[in-house]
């Protein structure tokens, strides 16, 4: 599939002072998800530029059953665990695109 819609988006809120720490557990679950024999396509985290405790990562996934099978890898929710124990707050789960722009070209 060329274009994905399943995808797995969090918003994560890190215990203040902690934010290195969560960065390099977030590479570390990049690394595990990147370990499925399904994996996903890419991961991006981005951070809050008005409170940098927050966060907020997203990754599309080339069917809603591989999310299914990263939720059953023992190693995958040792890592998501990792990450989340930096956390105040945390809220991942699957979502689907309904919509997606591309802007990048300008009509002639």
């Amino acid at each position: 599939m060329d274009d994905p819609v399943h995808y797995t988006h969090a918003e994560w809120h890190v215990h203040s002072g902690r934010e290195g720490e969560f960065i390099d557990a977030w590479r570390a679950l990049a690394a595990a998800f990147g370990a499925l024999p399904a994996r996903p396509l890419w991961g991006t985290l981005l951070q809050s530029e008005r409170d940098p405790t927050t966060f907020f990562s997203f990754g599309p996934w080339r069917r809603a059953d591989d999310i299914g099978a990263m939720r059953d890898d023992a190693a995958a929710q040792a890592a998501l665990a990792r990450v989340t124990a930096l956390c105040r707050s945390a809220t991942p789960g699957p979502c689907r695109r309904v919509a997606h722009v591309d802007l990048r070209e300008r009509a002639g």
